[in-house]
This record gives structure tokens, C-alpha cells and sequence, in this order.
């Protein structure tokens, strides 16, 4: 069975297996300023784009995939041999001596980097481009709690905002000192 990429936002792969999703929903606005108009219909004057929120839910099953995973050879591994970025720069599974695995690593990673407030591209399969997203929240049920505490089924529920495209770091170092904000000639006065 093909392991498709369903979604990606930064190294987070939404795939088939293990990081599954089963729903998405794409919500879109635009602000309106409301102008009243004595003895007239309600004006309505466009000022611009409103939010974008895309909403991600599916469910993941780590105890089956780190059975599963366990019953492999070394050899041909189903998952990522690691739990860190892999040479082509997406996050890998970790399989190692983590029982619970299968998807619940990834959503930790969410969890992190919403807590970091990062934005990412978030890119369909198809290829489609939607912008720079942030996790706005991101929601987990566990359920058919196994005796380590960790549901046998996790439903979650992620919802991306869109944000304007970030500042590249390196840029805002060349405008920080070209702009004398770190004294004048590099050094301290004293």
C-alpha cells in the first residue's frame, strides 16, 4: 500500500499512515465595514481579506503501528528509522524503544510547534499551495485506554490560521545592525 502525503506543513507529513487524516475543512471571509443610511438599505464597504482557518481531523493508532513495526525486520522497516529530521528535511517516525509510536510522536511535534507559534507552508498533496499557516489549536481524545495510559485510537483535531508570510531571520539581523539599533561603528561606547 502507498504511504500518499495528504498534507504537509513544514516537516509534519499528513500521510496514510501513521499521522492519518479522514476530514478537512477550509473556511474563508472577507471584512466588511457596515455603513448605515438614514432611510436606506444596510452599505456594506469590502475592507479587505477576514480569516482563513483550515481544519485538519483524522485519528492515529499507536499501539497497532508499534506492534506492527516490531514484527518487521531491521531490514524493511514500515516507518522512518529515526525520531528527527531526515536528510530530505521531513520529520521521521520514531520506532526505536518507543512502544507507543504509530502517529502519537507527530502529534507531540504539532503540539510543540504550535506551542512556539511557528508558521509553515501548508501544501496539499495535489500540490496546492494554501500560504503560511500557524496551529491555532490542536485537540486529542484518546480512547480504548491501554494499560500505559495512551488510547489505543486518538482522534485529533488540528486548526491551522493563516498568518502573513514571516519575516526571514537573516533579514531581520542585516536590518537590526544597518539600522544602528547595536551602536554606532559596531563597538560600545563607554
Amino acid at each position: 500500500m502507498a504511504n500518499w502525503v495528504l498534507f504537509q506543513w513544514g516537516p509534519v507529513q499528513f500521510q496514510v499512515y501513521p499521522l492519518s487524516l479522514g476530514e478537512m475543512s477550509h473556511h474563508t471571509q472577507a471584512d466588511w465595514a457596515k455603513k448605515e443610511i438614514a432611510g436606506a438599505a444596510l452599505y456594506r464597504e469590502w475592507v479587505g481579506e477576514g480569516d482563513e482557518t483550515l481544519t485538519l481531523k483524522g485519528k492515529v493508532f499507536p499501539h497497532f503501528f508499534a506492534r506492527h513495526m516490531r514484527q518487521r525486520s531491521i531490514g524493511n522497516p514500515v516507518l522512518g528509522p529515526s525520531s528527527r529530521l531526515g536528510g530530505d528535511g521531513l520529520l521521521e517516525e520514531n520506532t526505536g524503544d518507543m512502544i507507543s509510536s504509530g502517529g502519537l510522536f507527530h502529534l507531540d511535534v504539532l503540539d510543540n510547534m504550535r506551542r512556539l507559534g511557528q508558521a509553515h507552508i501548508l501544501v496539499r498533496g495535489d500540490g496546492w499551495h494554501f500560504g503560511w499557516f500557524i496551529i491555532e489549536t490542536l485537540q486529542r481524545a484518546h480512547s480504548h485506554i491501554a494499560q500505559d495510559g495512551i488510547g489505543q485510537m486518538i482522534d485529533f483535531e488540528a486548526v491551522f490560521q493563516r498568518v502573513p508570510i514571516p519575516n526571514d531571520p537573516a533579514e531581520y539581523q542585516t536590518q537590526l545592525w544597518s539600522s544602528g539599533a547595536m551602536g554606532s561603528g559596531g563597538g560600545s561606547s563607554a
